[in-house]
């Protein structure tokens, strides 16, 4: 059989049905495509748990030690691999603003870089911080001035301090950036993963001369949600990573079973003449044809499932999910190519009884 004549009849088995191509397209698709996207949503899940976590200000962890801190070191923790932002704090004396005398506010210095810890949203190169809540109360906004005693004081950024169970003092006070020359109270250091290991380097921040006596403590800011969070073991302990390797195996099995239907009429191809080279690369293309409509349909699917609600890069979802649905396109052509060599011609009387 000649090439032109096998693409012929391989167009000719997938045009009437015999292959029954879109019954096993769509069965592959279906397969295939929900353990991808049931994998998709677990890692979609873990992103958003991760969020969640850090938006908490659960990933901060605080070192205290009164009037022993030193700003400069809290500042250099950030070149820590596992320290993604770090700032030292203190507090200072309450603050009355002419808007609510009988309330003073409390005040807290605190070094540049407590910024990225905070998030603070600055629109000013000078001035103070305060949080959402507090610029909600007072009505006033990056740009706009704040007055005590008569003296402005110009509001250079908001940051969000929801509250969530955090540490709740930032939330009702006005945040003044400074030096790091002077003694802090407190490190705080956004750490991911939190770990006891992170904790011990965060003591770094304590000057080095301090008082045996003073007390050092290292805390969470937010402990609602748990100690610690780790991504990357979750990740590799969530229950839906067998479904990348089960894929293959669905792949495997419609392969061989797509084949095993048609026994008869491949044993009475063999019968005729039709030698069983060309009986095997015809059944590769007709097999490669639905199992490549199959993967179609299934990418679609995790394309979706990948972005909805997805707080990280979606692609990067997509890619970890995307081997599944891969693999199982080439465990198909393997099921087939092992079916086609299971079949032997002089069975053909009694793959005609079985019928």
């Amino acid at each position: 059989m000649n090439v032109r004549d096998l693409l012929g009849e391989v167009w000719r088995n997938l045009r009437t049905g015999t292959t029954r191509a879109a019954l096993f397209a769509v069965g592959l698709g279906l397969a295939i495509g929900t353990l991808a996207v049931a994998d998709a949503r677990g890692v979609v899940d873990l992103h958003r748990r991760a969020d969640a976590f850090i938006d908490s200000g659960a990933s901060v962890r605080v070192v205290t030690a009164t009037d022993h801190i030193d700003g400069a070191t809290c500042e250099a923790l950030i070149g820590l691999p596992a320290v993604r932002a770090s700032g030292a704090l203190a507090e200072g004396a309450r603050l009355r603003l002419s808007s609510m005398p009988d309330h003073p506010v409390p005040v807290f210095h605190v070094t540049p870089r407590m910024a990225e810890v905070l998030g603070v949203r600055a629109e000013a190169a000078s001035g103070v911080w305060v949080s959402d809540h507090t610029a909600d109360l007072l009505g006033v906004g990056p740009g706009q001035e704040l007055r005590a005693g008569g003296e402005p004081m110009t509001v250079a950024g908001v940051f969000p301090y929801p509250d969530d169970g955090r540490d709740s003092r930032l939330r009702y006070a006005v945040v003044v950036p400074g030096g790091t020359s002077t003694g802090y109270d407190e490190c705080w250091a956004d750490t991911r993963p939190p770990t006891e290991e992170a904790d011990d380097l965060l003591l770094w921040a304590v000057r080095a001369e301090a008082d045996p006596t003073v007390s050092v403590n290292v805390a969470q800011l937010n402990t609602s949600l748990g100690a610690t969070f780790d991504g990357a073991a979750l990740f590799a302990e969530r229950p839906t990573r067998f479904a990348l390797p089960a894929a293959a195996l669905v792949g495997l099995v419609l392969g061989f079973v797509s084949v095993r239907l048609r026994r008869l009429e491949m044993a009475g191809a063999l019968h005729v003449g039709v030698s069983r080279r060309a009986l095997l690369v015809g059944t590769v293309l007709e097999a490669a044809a639905w199992s490549l409509a199959g993967l179609a349909l299934s990418l679609c699917a995790l394309v979706v499932a990948a972005h909805v609600g997805n707080p990280a890069d979606p692609w990067e979802t997509f890619a970890v999910d995307v081997w599944g649905p891969v693999g199982a396109v080439p465990a198909v052509l393997a099921g087939a190519v092992a079916a086609v060599s299971m079949i032997r011609e002089e069975h053909l009387f009694r793959y005609f009884k079985d019928r």
